[in-house]
Order: C-alpha cells, then structure tokens, then sequence
C-alpha cells in the first residue's frame, strides 16, 4: 500500500513531466511554423521565376532593353533557391520527405533541359523547336512546383496533426492525473476527519478547539491535553509509589512473613514504576514528535 507522500510524489512528477513536455512541443511549433513559412515562400518564389524565365526570354527575343540582365537574375536566383531546398547541408532539408524529393528531381530534370535550350538559344542558334521546347518546360515546371508546394504544406500539416495528436495525448494524461489528485485530496480529508474524531475521543474534551484553526490545529490541541493529563497522572503515580515506600518502611521490624510481603510488594512497585517511568519516556517521546511536527508545518 502507498503511502499519501509517494501518491504526492508521483503527482507531481507526472505533472512535472507533461508540462515540461508540452512546453517543449509548443516551442518545436513555433520554430517548425518559423522554417515552414520560409519553405513555403521559397518554393512560391520557384514558381514565380520559373515563368519570369520565360517572359524574360520572350523580352529579349522582341529586344526589348535589360531582358538579358532580367533573365540570368531569375535564373541565378531560381538556381539558389533549389539549392537550399534540395542541399543535403540546407537547413530547410529535415521540412521533406520522399514523395517531395521526387517531385523535386523533376522539378531540377526540367528545369536543366530548359536551361540547356536557353544557353544555346542565346548563343544564336535560334531554332523554334527549342523555344517551344523551352516554353513547354518552363509550364511544366511550374506544374510541378505548384504540385512541389502542395505537398510541401501537406507535409507540415502532419507534422503538425502528430504535435497537436501528442499534446491532446498529454492533456488527457494530465486531466487522469489531476482527478486521482482530487481522489487522493478526499482520502486526506477523510483521514484528517477521522484522525480529529480520534483525538477528540482521546481528550475527552470539546472546550479546547480553536474555532479559527484547521483540523490539524485542532487535532494536536486535543493530544496536547491528553498528553498533560497523562503527565499528571504519572506524576501523581511517582507520588503514590514514594508514600508508599516511606509507610511500609516502618513495617520491616515485624514479622518475619509480613517482611515477605513487603519485600515482594515492595518488588512488585518497583516494577510498576519502572514501566510507568518507560512509559512516560514513550509519550514524552511522542509529544516532542508532534511538537516538532507542528513547527515543521508552521515554519513562520
């Protein structure tokens, strides 16, 4: 059987636990939403370039002034962007899984055919096959990253189902632990009732109850008395037992059996006294305890 202090001592640590647990899945929330909105940004951005690439292109085939310029930026930094979604060294690589890798895969296989036919378009081998080449890769890229950025939040919905799945988890815990607590309080009550009810009986007394003080206050007023009823009555015990060995020494003169007699009672009080002298040493004993108790729960 469990003591209440090892009940208390579980509570709090189960309790202990889960709150520090669950800070612990609220601040891997807010970081993941932090990275998931970079992500998610980024990836948009992919899409965006992918058709300025093309528009770019476009430009530059009409000569339109700074297309050039325009259309190596997009491409540079479309290249950079990938780089951080797909480097195994990018920090953003843990926010993938594998049906996002391959998406991805096609994403750069498309977008490297389209590059190759921009190269050799702008080193003058203007062949309409390859611009329609190159058109037709730059929709299906966008295609694809749409598709890219779709699984992107899919993926950080369930991450974030499996964080909310083990918080309700935890709460539930949590909400099991607090009602066997209120179990555990109402046990404690019932003790304390008793254990005031005991005293109470033990006293004998009801005019000593303080009416501003709790159960335990009340309790240790009820054994407090009983204990200096006790001290009384072991004191006038002692008294009794020297009287009485200060009247029979006067009869030691007499007969030889009356000597007997008094030898063995006088042997029979000693007896007596040395178990009312142990016993007054037990209660001494336990009222410096409760005393002690008394000034652990009322420090101040």
């Amino acid at each position: 059987m469990q003591s209440i202090t090892t009940k208390v001592r579980w509570i709090v640590a189960i309790l202990s636990l889960n709150l520090i647990t669950i800070i612990m899945v609220d601040i891997w929330l807010n970081m993941d939403q932090k990275f998931d909105a970079k992500v998610i940004n980024i990836a948009g951005k992919q899409r965006m370039l992918s058709q300025r690439t093309v528009l770019e292109l476009h430009r530059l085939l009409v000569d339109e002034e700074g297309a050039f310029e325009k259309l190596q930026l997009a491409r540079e930094e479309f290249d950079r962007n990938f780089k951080q979604l797909s480097t195994a060294t990018s920090e953003y690589r843990g926010f993938s899984n594998e049906e996002i890798e391959k998406t991805m895969m096609e994403v750069h296989a498309h977008w490297n055919r389209m590059a190759g036919l921009i190269d050799r378009y702008l080193q003058g081998d203007h062949n309409l096959y390859d611009l329609k080449t190159i058109y037709d890769n730059g929709d299906k890229t966008l295609v694809l990253m749409n598709q890219a950025v779709s699984q992107y939040e899919a993926y950080m919905m369930e991450k974030r189902l499996l964080a909310y799945r083990i918080q309700i988890f935890l709460a539930l815990i949590s909400l099991g632990v607090i009602l066997y607590m209120a179990r555990t309080t109402l046990q404690i009550q019932r003790n304390f009732n008793h254990f005031l009810e005991h005293s109470r009986t033990l006293s004998g007394e009801k005019n000593i109850e303080d009416k501003s003080g709790n159960e335990l206050d009340i309790a240790c007023s009820h054994i407090e008395y009983f204990l200096q009823n006790v001290e009384e009555a072991l004191q006038s015990a002692t008294d009794a037992v020297e009287k009485s060995e200060v009247a029979t020494s006067g009869l030691y003169a007499a007969t030889p059996e009356a000597k007997n007699l008094l030898d063995q009672s006088e042997d029979v009080m000693i007896q007596v006294s040395e178990e009312l002298h142990q016993t007054s040493l037990r209660l001494k004993k336990l009222k410096s305890n409760l005393e002690k108790a008394n000034a652990l729960r009322n420090p101040f």
